[in-house]
């Protein structure tokens, strides 16, 4: 199993849009193939600073959702509430 870890630093006031756009994401679309389940974590000791992490079957089937046009029009929209990207991580799960 693939793991896919990004943090956000999301702009002042837009963490609930920030929240609803993924929630509204998982609602309307079909879940994507490979994709086990995500999760988003808010960050305790930084302000306005979240995790995203999803458990895929591979990096092939991440990698089709990013090239799918609707996936890229969701990103259009969530970054209009990221001020930036901060770390990414892919993992292999092992336990």
């Amino acid at each position: 199993m693939y793991a896919y870890i990004v943090s956000f630093k999301v702009k002042d006031g837009e963490g609930i849009t920030f929240v609803e756009l993924q929630k509204f994401e998982e609602l309307t679309e079909a879940k994507p193939a490979g994709l086990d389940h995500f999760h988003i974590f808010k960050d305790r000791i930084e302000e306005n600073k979240y995790f995203l992490v999803e458990y895929w079957n591979s990096k092939a089937d991440k990698n089709k959702l990013e090239a799918s046009k609707e996936h890229q029009l969701f990103h259009e929209h969530r970054n209009l509430v990221i001020d930036k990207k901060c770390e990414t991580y892919e993992c292999d799960v092992i336990v």
